[in-house]
């Protein structure tokens, strides 16, 4: 009898644990403001991602012209160096 009584406890008490978060009164939906609030922050979320990728286009264009600018840089060293060695001559 007692152990009846203790298993028919622990499944009401677990009835009742299971069902308390479906009692709890939570909306269905969100509001509208919520709803505009979210549509906003998508919207926020897209522009800067769209930022985001510009800037990763102006950094490629720039290391490209840093990399052009290295190698003129390099060309123009040697050919001074070749002229000076041709006055030293």
């Amino acid at each position: 009898m007692t152990k009846l009584l203790k298993r028919a406890t622990g499944v009401g008490l677990a009835a009742a644990m299971i069902s308390l978060p479906l009692l709890s009164g939570c909306t269905v939906m969100a509001s509208n403001e919520q709803l505009t609030m979210l549509e906003e922050a998508r919207k926020k979320a897209e522009s800067a991602e769209a930022d985001l990728n510009a800037c990763k286009g102006m950094r490629a264009q720039l290391e490209r012209e840093l990399s052009d600018n290295k190698a003129l840089l390099a060309k123009l060293r040697n050919d001074r160096d070749v002229v000076q060695k041709a006055l030293s001559e």
